[in-house]
């Protein structure tokens, strides 16, 4: 009992040695790192290598490769249409980011590759109703072909994107033939921006890019978590909440909110030079790539006297802009105008959809977007005006 009273009590390590081991062992550990760490820079230093956390990388707008969610019409979307269901529409990409489906083949004998904005994309029709998918099944019924038919098309992509794209993903495929279509994105961006390489925090060509930059705690975390783990589940849970408690499906981020409401003055031969020079520059490199381009004209629903739909939307954009109805109308059918003058001067095929196309709702669901209907047509007279070229 002496002997017990004589000892010192133990102290907190002595009575918890596990967790005192593993204590000293993340200790050594974190010292082992940041010893790491500075070694490594010192090294870098010597061989004047400079490591970032912020970079500049020009700004490939993509769908991301190999996803398989959904997209559901955002409310404004259903509300400015003529008929668009707000319902959940398949969106897939193959590991390149290409939207599916497509007809795969090792040796295809023809490869098509359609490239521009939303238009293209047409993200809120099924996914087999697609026009440039379905022109590569009708290429191959009409020739007896095997036809792999791609879907590039981004939206909010606007020529200078599409170049992007074309350098960097399309011509390592060695397409035969590749098709663009660009026109309302090119118009707004040069009006509201007067350039392709803005610094529209969206749609600039070069991006200063930092991971969840403006995020901080617990945010930045279960942000990163969901994007990288989670995006599927995180679409899903979306449009269950709004099934279930009617909750709004978020509008997407407005691009131009920095300048809407400014007053703005248009010179109309400046932004109509711009849109040439980029289609002179995809034809261009089509060609010296051994690529057949083709150009095509955008369907839409701008006519002289536009139904109540079309006037509302053109007067959003009025009252955006300062620019009138009239004269936006005019700019519109000029850019159309431009690219049957850039493919007549070059010797290029121009698919003309927006004189093939009629102006209606039984087409086009909103200004410038197919519905199922007007995507089945759009693909049907592609593919009668692509057949002279897939025969060769």
């Amino acid at each position: 009992m002496a002997e017990q009273q004589g000892q010192s009590p133990q102290n907190w390590f002595e009575r918890h040695p596990k967790q005192t081991i593993l204590g000293l062992v993340l200790i050594l550990m974190l010292a082992a790192t940041y010893g790491a760490e500075k070694l490594l820079a010192q090294i870098n230093r010597t061989q004047n290598l400079v490591l970032f956390s912020e970079r500049r990388y020009i700004n490939l707008r993509e769908i991301l490769p190999g996803v398989d969610t959904v997209d559901v019409p955002p409310d404004r979307a259903v509300r400015d249409s003529d008929g668009l269901v707000q319902k959940p529409y398949r969106v897939r990409t193959d590991a390149h980011g290409f939207m599916l489906p497509y007809s795969r083949y090792e040796k295809p004998d023809l490869t098509l590759v359609f490239l521009g904005g939303s238009t293209v994309a047409c993200i809120y029709v099924e996914e087999e109703n697609r026009f440039p998918y379905l022109v590569g099944n009708l290429l191959a019924q009409q020739t007896g072909k095997k036809i792999t038919s791609i879907n590039s098309g981004v939206g909010g992509n606007n020529s200078l994107h599409s170049l992007d794209i074309l350098l960097n993903k399309i011509l390592p495929l060695r397409p035969d033939v590749v098709i663009m279509m660009h026109n309302i994105n090119d118009l707004v961006a040069l009006i509201y921006d007067r350039t392709y390489w803005s610094k529209n925090p969206t749609r600039a060509a070069i991006v200063n890019f930092s991971f969840y930059k403006n995020l901080i705690g617990w945010k930045a975390i279960s942000t990163l978590a969901r994007d990288m783990y989670i995006p599927n589940l995180h679409a899903a849970t979306r449009i269950l909440s709004h099934k279930i408690f009617g909750k709004k499906v978020k509008e997407p981020d407005d691009e131009f909110a920095h300048i809407r409401g400014k007053k703005l003055t248009v010179d109309s031969a400046a932004i109509l030079d711009e849109f040439k020079m980029n289609l002179n520059t995809f034809i261009n490199i089509c060609r010296a790539r051994r690529i057949t381009p083709v150009l095509m004209t955008q369907f839409n629903r701008y006519k002289p006297n536009p139904d109540p739909k079309v006037l509302k939307a053109t007067q959003g954009f009025e009252s955006d802009s300062g620019i009138s109805v009239s004269e936006f109308i005019d700019l519109y059918a000029r850019f159309n105008q431009a690219i049957r003058e850039v493919g007549k001067d070059n010797g290029v095929l121009v698919i003309d959809l927006a004189a093939l196309i009629p102006q209606d709702q039984q087409y086009i669901y909103d200004v410038v977007h197919l519905n199922t209907r007007g995507s089945q047509l759009a693909a049907q007279l592609i593919s009668e005006r692509l057949q002279p070229l897939v025969a060769r």
